[in-house]
């Protein structure tokens, strides 16, 4: 089972890019963040054309997330439960795998970015990661395999980011920040981006100023976690870089994953 992560920013600005990289990478799921529109204005049409079921939870401004599948789904929660929140940032279905007798929960999120620090926009972030945390634990002590994905606006260490000086003061890299991200791996989970890819350089964010693309400036805060019963089946994990470089494009770029099933 091939699985995609990609923050799209704006699906529908960027529908065109969407359609071509499917056609090529023809991924059984595609998790998508960011999308800057409500359900009405998703363009299911164009995804029901390229062969996918679309699974929708939208909001105008930033926010927003979809699951793209091949197969029909039941999406089981489109928010944290029991927290409310007002954003469209979280939603979750179940898949199977052959080789697992139980069904795998697959949740993808668009985690707040938190900027400014020492604002409200901080403090929500800090308070969505611990109740995100909070559910997780929850699931991991019922022994439930998991997938989670998505842009989680975190830089987890300094290796991922090409200047530690220059996000300093920002909220994805903040010491209470990568503390909930090292909560959430220690329950159990492989960051397969850092574990499967050699090297330091596994960028999956160029910002649009001051070339940072064009000069390798990058960040890594997109990120693919499962759990060990699941890690075991990883056959390939893969940046892909290329999307980045085309006319107009998102700022992130797709990670994939490729599951024995």
């Amino acid at each position: 089972m091939k699985i995609t992560t990609w923050n799209v920013n704006s699906v529908n600005a960027r529908i065109e890019h969407l359609l071509r990289f499917i056609k090529k990478d023809q991924s059984d799921i595609y998790l998508l963040q960011e999308l800057k529109t409500i359900e009405e204005g998703f363009p299911k049409e164009e995804i029901d054309k390229a062969g996918y079921f679309s699974y929708i939870n939208g909001q105008k401004a930033w926010n927003g997330v979809a699951i793209l599948s091949k197969e029909e789904l039941e999406i089981t929660n489109n928010s944290i439960p029991e927290y409310t929140d007002i954003n469209s940032r979280f939603i979750e279905t179940e898949i199977n795998l052959k080789k697992i007798k139980q069904k795998i929960k697959l949740i993808n999120i668009y985690l707040p970015n938190g900027n400014p620090i020492d604002t409200e926009k901080f403090d929500y972030k800090i308070t969505w990661m611990k109740k995100f945390n909070k559910y997780i634990q929850v699931l991991r002590n019922q022994n439930i395999p998991i997938i989670i994905s998505g842009d989680f606006n975190v830089i987890p260490t300094d290796d991922d980011v090409y200047s530690p000086e220059n996000y300093k003061n920002d909220a994805c890299a903040h010491p209470l920040t990568r503390e909930q991200y090292r909560i959430l791996i220690n329950m159990g989970f492989t960051d397969l981006v850092k574990f499967f890819i050699e090297g330091k350089t596994n960028w999956t964010f160029w910002g649009y100023r001051g070339g940072g693309w064009q000069k390798g400036n990058g960040l890594r805060i997109d990120h693919f976690l499962t759990t060990p019963d699941l890690t075991d089946l990883v056959k390939t994990v893969e940046v892909n870089r290329e999307p980045r470089g085309w006319e107009k494009p998102s700022d992130h770029t797709p990670v994939t994953v490729t599951l024995e099933n």
